[in-house]
């Protein structure tokens, strides 16, 4: 996999490239932090955080992986809409892009994209080989697949102005929509490299992620997907309680010292203690002696005040685990001044790993002062002329193929299995609405595109960005009283 063939191992092309079975990259943290920074509020106010916070809210409304049906039969197979509105006035709807966006920072590459990829090339004489794979696999049988929600594609191979050969996929029906996923949205709709430039989708909008891309979180998160993984450094030992979060201005259950919704008992996993055991609405009688953190409230702010007083390592740092199930996002405080989360948050879970073909549990916190994922506002630049229009980490991956290797067996090709790390940022531009012009012509010949905004299948109007944007002023551009 070469940048010569369009595909780079791990997470080059973008959010990532094709990958086989076994060697995906996720979060090993089953409670995710955001926040939105100054240049966000000021740019999208109220109305662009709502809409940001929909977007999250169909990632938590998703069910824990284990519980979903073998079929996925639940889960629609397709679910763009679009607006007419929004379509006519060539505005992007900043739901949707947050939600893609969102997807592939959480290890869900492009599907459509890689159906069908190039995986050598050799050239004799005038004469080009190319040996073609098929990197897609069926979301229940998990076997080797050319369809995506139920359509097939085929490809053909193309060598791009910049030499690089790809094998672009398409549907077999001519007349089937070229990308029903979400995960597909950033690409679809001209977002390429380290964001987006010229958008396509104006006036379409997912209210809801698709079976596929559900599947692919399905298969990331499942308790019975292992992989070798090391927490992150920032992670420390806990003195107890359930999946929480407490400090700033969010406060969840089960806390640090022990929670409404557990508690602890029996030893802390190492491997020579008995199988540890979690009870609901325990004291937290456990006080491993490596690591020690209060939790305390300032009596003339109200707020919540996190003291590490000293830290350690979790017992077992580098193991066998499982995938986390589920993704919890909790929205938390952050100063762009500083640079910091206006209040230390303390993010508490249980972490499963596997020794001894046992599975075991240790209490695990995170001071998070950093948030997980951070939604800003800035100019990106320009491609071609063309503004970008979405930003976004592309680094940030450990690559753990050594650890999973079977047996010391030295395997090059592998391309994970990996964990994501935090620190990733989402930027969008705020260029607002901007014209096209081709050769020496006037605003009357510029192409407009509307800007950023929020809509839905309602008869509701879009809502417009930056925060006080016309939409009248638009439909004045659009009809031609410029």
């Amino acid at each position: 996999m070469t940048d010569e063939v369009g595909l780079t191992p791990k997470y080059g092309a973008f959010v990532g490239g094709p990958m086989n079975l076994g060697e995906a990259y996720r979060f090993n943290m089953p409670v995710l932090t955001y926040a939105y920074d100054a240049s966000f509020l000021r740019f999208f106010g109220a109305g662009g955080v709502a809409a940001i916070e929909s977007a999250m809210k169909v990632l938590n409304d998703l069910p824990a992986a284990d519980s979903m049906s073998a079929t996925l039969e639940e889960f629609p197979t397709t679910t763009l809409r679009h607006n007419a509105t929004a379509s006519a006035l060539s505005i992007i709807d900043i739901k949707t892009t947050a939600l893609a966006f969102m997807v592939g920072q959480l290890g869900v590459a492009a599907p459509e994209n890689f159906i069908w990829s190039i995986r050598g090339h050799y050239k004799d004489g005038d004469v080009d080989f190319f040996s073609v794979f098929n990197p897609n696999f069926d979301p229940v049988t998990l076997q080797q697949s050319s369809y995506i929600n139920g359509f097939q594609f085929t490809y053909q191979i193309f060598q791009t102005e910049d030499a690089e050969w790809k094998a672009v996929n398409f549907p077999v029906d001519p007349l089937a929509p070229a990308f029903t996923t979400v995960a597909n949205f950033d690409q679809s709709f001209g977002f390429r490299g380290r964001g987006a430039s010229l958008a396509f989708g104006f006036g379409s909008y997912f209210p809801a992620l698709t079976r596929e891309d559900i599947a692919a979180f399905r298969y990331m998160l499942s308790t019975t997907n292992y992989a070798v993984e090391g927490l992150l450094p920032d992670v420390i030992a806990s003195t107890g309680g359930a999946i929480g979060v407490s400090g700033g201005t969010s406060v969840g259950s089960g806390g640090i010292g022990g929670g409404s919704t557990g508690g602890f008992s029996g030893g802390f996993g190492e491997p020579w203690s008995p199988v540890f055991s979690v009870f609901a609405g325990g004291t937290g009688s456990a006080n491993p002696p490596w690591s020690t953190v209060t939790v305390s409230t300032n009596v003339a702010t109200n707020a919540v005040v996190v003291t590490q007083v000293t830290t350690g390592l979790p017992r077992v740092v580098t193991a066998l685990r499982p995938g986390v199930g589920k993704y919890k996002f909790v929205q938390i405080g952050y100063d762009s001044i500083l640079g910091a989360s206006t209040t230390p948050y303390l993010v508490t879970w249980l972490d499963r790993y596997v020794t001894n073909r046992t599975t075991r549990v240790q209490a695990v916190a995170r001071q998070v002062t950093l948030p997980d994922v951070l939604f800003s506002a800035g100019d990106l630049g320009v491609i071609d002329a063309i503004p970008v229009l979405v930003g976004v980490t592309v680094d940030g991956y450990i690559d753990n193929s050594a650890l999973n290797r079977v047996g010391g067996v030295q395997d090059d090709e592998l391309a994970g299995p990996g964990i994501i790390t935090s620190g990733k940022q989402i930027t969008f531009s705020k260029l607002g609405r901007y014209f096209i012009n081709i050769e020496e012509t006037g605003e009357a010949d510029g192409f407009l595109f509307g800007g950023w905004g929020s809509f839905d299948g309602s008869t509701n109007a879009p809502v417009l960005f930056p925060t006080g944007a016309s939409l009248k002023a638009i439909e004045k551009l659009v009809l031609g009283g410029r």
